[in-house]
């Protein structure tokens, strides 16, 4: 755009139809890149395509008479071209608006506003009925554009670095709470959200993927990978409401805020369900693998999680003991289990859900 800027100087100073078509179609190029940018920032895929299309479609449009000597209809399809990019380029932004509602907002009027100054120059020209003008356009329009674009395009700059430096700060702040192989929070984040966000009541399950060194040592670290990472799709579709975390090596966690100790065990029920079901590949060979399970419920509104996964641990080392793959609760409700038979959501499966007596 700023070679644009330079090249229309020299158009002004000579009225060459040539040089004035390359500055204009520099000027509406550079507005293409201004559309790409706002839609790659929105879909984080630079649109090639549609900016060449932009480009050449406009420059087409404005060079065709330019070079034909009418230079009073090329400086108006240059200003309904840009007006049309600067537009589409504030649409784009609004559509993303959910990541940053007030920036964004603000950016899509700033467009906008600098679309909204190229139609009067537009109106003008064609009220005028000048098809060939011996100068360039003086007029308070003119004048208009060119406050309302040095004043919006500082904004946009701004408010542009101000967006891309936010979104870059959420990122490293992302990748700091995630486990990178399973995408789930890690230890830390599940704490800190805990302490910042969820209230109790709530249940916890402490999940551990029977005999996995055996799978590392059997079909490699790669195919364990790809279970810790079919886990944690497994446990993200499973979470609803809670919070779905890797604890360390192959034990995970799932708190489930206002759930009771029903609803966690039935839920705990349905991963482990899932995940005897999934069969991986290594070396030509198939294999499965399975799960097991602890289930605690606070029903305080401060959630104490040491003491919820000291209660969790209970259960998950008893089904260790009880021969694996299989949910334990760990609870001292005598009412518990028969409402656990009596729920019509429970899997009915070859594994039963087993109490674990507290204490």
């Amino acid at each position: 755009m700023a070679a644009g800027v330079l090249i229309y100087g020299g158009y002004v100073r000579t009225m060459s139809p040539i040089v004035g078509a390359a500055g204009y179609t520099v000027l509406l190029t550079g507005l293409a890149f201004v559309f790409g940018a706002g839609r790659e920032f929105r879909t984080r895929v630079l649109p090639w395509r549609s900016m060449a299309i932009m480009a050449i479609g406009s420059s087409a449009a404005m060079a065709v008479p330019m070079l034909a000597g009418y230079n009073g209809i090329a400086i108006i399809g240059l200003n309904v071209a840009a007006a049309a990019i600067l537009f589409a380029t504030a649409w784009d932004y609004w559509l993303g608006r959910a990541e940053a509602r007030l920036a964004i907002m603000l950016l899509t009027g700033l467009y906008v506003l600098t679309g909204l100054s190229f139609v009067p120059c537009a109106v003008l020209l064609l009220l005028d009925g000048r098809w060939a003008l011996p100068g360039i356009p003086s007029n308070w329009a003119e004048d208009l554009n060119i406050v309302v674009c040095l004043t919006t395009l500082a904004g946009i700059g701004a408010l542009s670095l101000a967006l891309n430096h936010a979104r870059l700060a959420r990122g490293h702040k992302r990748d700091a709470e995630t486990d990178p192989l399973t995408g789930l929070l890690n230890r830390r984040a599940l704490l800190d959200r805990i302490a910042t966000e969820i209230e109790g009541p709530a249940a916890l399950v402490i999940f551990d993927i029977d005999h996995f060194k055996r799978i590392n040592d059997i079909h490699g670290h790669l195919a364990g990978d790809e279970v810790l990472r079919a886990f944690g799709e497994i446990l993200l579709s499973c979470r609803s409401q809670g919070l779905a975390a890797r604890l360390g090596g192959e034990e995970f966690a799932l708190l489930l805020p206002g759930d009771s100790l029903v609803a966690a065990a039935i839920a705990a029920e349905n991963v482990r369900g899932r995940l005897v079901k999934r069969r991986f590949a290594a070396g030509g060979a198939a294999f499965g693998c399975t799960l097991s399970a602890g289930v605690a419920h606070g029903k305080d509104s401060v959630i104490d999680f040491d003491a919820l996964l000291h209660e969790a641990d209970k259960g998950l080392y008893a089904a260790k003991r009880s021969g694996r793959d299989r949910v334990v609760v760990a609870s001292d409700d005598e009412a518990f289990l028969a409402q656990m038979r009596s729920s019509s959501d429970m899997p009915r499966g070859p594994v039963d859900l087993v109490r674990l007596k507290t204490g």
